[in-house]
């Protein structure tokens, strides 16, 4: 199935920035080696998705998405779901330039492994990929499908307000959260029901949150609680993670942490990736929250 002239038409219609250039549609390469790749984008704003196709030793298809700087010719993304694949197949990261020659568009750069297993496995090495653009009509997926109709029904508000899916705004003083925003936050964390999802024990006197999204970016909000006050408030999820150093008391006293949906994407549930780092001890988390629970993990100190 592909999508038509129209709604491409669309498409450049209800994105907020003009681009000197659009990546909307498909792109032919290799990438490994001589193994054939095949990425395939619709390009809003700053924002592309869509979905790879690659192949060598049996093939992977894998939902995209990415953020493209203009200045800088430069898209940075990620498989977030895979669509199909066979075995040894994981999902990627990738790190491309665009550039022109003549009449002829490309995309060039790398892509490795996401997941911190496959990276362990490949010692962190990313392999080169190259792509050319042979044509600006797209197969549609289930994924590209959604993400248009998020897109056109935010069309009026996206006019007047910045791009949602980039805004990150977190709120460092508490009591100023609370005054504006806390009260009806809190009344609604209290709510729902507080799932525990992980128990962490750490002799640091830190750990270190990182929040983006885990599948389809679709315009995820989240605010998260300590010990039932607000630490982030109405955090945008995106590719881009987002960190915060969080204290842990070393008198025993155990530190709640709650991740609360705001809203549910375009894609619910809403969907959250979790790390805790503990100095070099990574902990992962994929958290999914609705209007019904919350994300719950709690982090005690162990002395040495």
């Amino acid at each position: 199935m592909q999508i038509k002239t129209c709604l491409i038409f669309l498409l450049i219609s209800i994105a907020v920035k003009s681009f000197t250039q659009n990546l909307t549609g498909t792109w032919e390469g290799n990438g490994g080696g001589s193994n054939y790749c095949k990425l395939v984008v619709v390009h809003v704003n700053d924002s592309v998705f869509g979905f790879t196709y690659d192949e060598g030793m049996g093939y992977c298809k894998c939902n995209f998405a990415g953020k493209y700087n203009d200045s800088l010719k430069k898209l940075n993304g990620h498989n977030t779901s895979v669509i199909e694949k066979t075995f040894m197949h994981s999902m990627s990261r990738y790190q491309l330039s665009y550039f022109r020659q003549g009449d002829k568009e490309y995309l060039k750069g790398r892509a490795g492994a996401k997941s911190t297993g496959a990276q362990i496995l490949s010692f962190g090495l990313m392999e080169p990929v190259n792509y050319t653009k042979v044509k600006n009509e797209i197969d549609t997926t289930a994924y590209i499908a959604a993400r248009l109709r998020y897109y056109a029904e935010k069309k009026e508000t996206m006019k007047a307000e910045p791009d949602t899916l980039s805004l990150a705004t977190t709120v460092a003083d508490t009591t100023s959260a609370t005054k504006n925003t806390g009260i009806n936050l809190i009344t609604v964390k209290q709510s729902r029901v507080s799932a525990l999802i992980k128990t962490i024990e750490t002799n640091q006197d830190s750990v270190k949150l990182v929040l983006y999204d885990n599948g389809e970016i679709d315009g995820d909000t989240v605010t998260v609680f300590l010990n039932g006050s607000i630490i982030i408030n109405n955090l945008g999820l995106t590719v881009t993670p987002f960190e915060k150093m969080i204290a842990v008391p070393s008198d025993g006293s155990v530190l709640v942490i709650e991740l609360m949906a705001n809203n549910l994407g375009a894609i619910p549930p809403n969907t959250a990736y979790m790390q805790l780092w503990e100095n070099n001890t990574l902990h992962e988390l994929r958290v999914l929250s609705d209007f019904k629970t919350n994300a719950r993990i709690e982090i005690k100190h162990k002395p040495n």
